[in-house]
């Protein structure tokens, strides 16, 4: 049946599927509402203050779920933490 369908995740764990979920709902809302793009920046902001571990989970996981947008915002939080540290 349509909808009833399970589709298997095994690279995902649930609270990363639910925080990747947590941005899809809440993009999916602002594009219907015409939230501004300071709105958004800002909510991204706050969705983003996680630990590391998390962070780190939801790479992969927007990436094997192709959420483009979730993926850019993890990798720019990556970078942001590294930008100016020596290798040491």
């Amino acid at each position: 049946e349509a909808g009833k369908v399970p589709v298997p995740v095994l690279q995902v764990t649930a609270d990363t599927l639910i925080k990747a979920l947590e941005w899809c709902e809440y993009h999916c809302k602002a594009e219907r509402q015409d939230i501004s793009e300071m709105e958004i920046r800002d909510w991204n902001e706050k969705f983003m203050d996680i630990d590391d571990e998390m962070v780190f989970n939801l790479i992969p996981a927007a990436n094997f779920l192709a959420i483009k947008g979730l993926l850019d915002l993890s990798c720019k939080k990556v970078r942001d933490k590294i930008r100016g540290k020596t290798p040491e």
